[in-house]
């Protein structure tokens, strides 16, 4: 009889649980996003904002995470400390959006526009930035280790202090970058278009992979030059 109880109430709890939503989008905060296009703060977990337009948008210190912003316009939007970990931004247009101090990890942005986005002391860690286009962005001190940056447009990026730890960059446009100070450790830049980036003092860049990267005009700094083979290397003699 008492087992016969305990599959009962065992029973009743799952489900329960399997019927219980997880985590499900707070209506209201989502309506008053689409209605006003302010919601700072606001706890916006999980929702649907597929293909949403929210232009200039003042979302600081808003929970985004897990959000689906698939296509959404968040062009010059106010992103400041916001949480966008695991969300999905595939191809959303993000020029000149504010993401300084975002959380933006294991984030989705496949084929996104972050041209001139503020993504200072970001961290990415984990996203994934697959063909996405962040020309002339600012990624100081973000970390973007054991990203995928493959096929990235990071033309004039500024990552000085960036943490591109295990980072990969494989056939990645880093022209005229600063790389300054970032770190280099086990980042790929198989066969990525480094002319012109300004490698100097980057730190751990004899881990790194850069197998038929083209270097020609890159500044490697006379340290490197010295140990490495590198083609094309131009030296820092300031």
């Amino acid at each position: 009889m008492k087992f016969k109880v305990l599959a009962t109430v065992t029973a009743s709890l799952a489900l329960f649980w399997y019927s219980a939503p997880v985590l499900a989008q707070n209506a209201a905060h989502v309506r008053q996003l689409l209605e006003t296009k302010e919601c700072e703060g606001c706890d916006l977990r999980n929702a649907d904002l597929f293909k949403a337009s929210l232009y200039r948008a003042k979302l600081k210190g808003a929970d985004l995470s897990g959000a689906n912003l698939y296509e959404a316009n968040l062009v010059q939007a106010d992103l400041t400390d916001a949480n966008l970990s695991n969300a999905n931004l595939v191809n959303a247009d993000l020029y000149g959006a504010d993401l300084d101090s975002a959380n933006l990890r294991s984030a989705n942005l496949s084929n996104a526009f972050l041209g001139r986005a503020n993504m200072t002391m970001a961290d990415l860690r984990g996203a994934k930035l697959f063909s996405a286009n962040l020309s002339e962005s600012y990624l100081l001190q973000a970390n973007l280790s054991n990203s995928d940056l493959r096929r990235s447009l990071l033309f004039r990026v500024n990552l000085s202090r960036g943490n591109l730890t295990g980072a990969d960059l494989s056939f990645a446009d880093v022209r005229d970058t600063n790389l300054q100070n970032a770190i280099l450790s086990n980042t790929r830049l198989t066969k990525a278009q480094l002319s012109g980036t300004n490698l100097d003092a980057a730190r751990d860049v004899p881990q790194a992979d850069l197998g038929r990267a083209n270097l020609r005009g890159t500044n490697l700094g006379p340290v490197v030059c010295v140990t490495t083979n590198y083609p094309y290397c131009v030296l820092n003699l300031d």
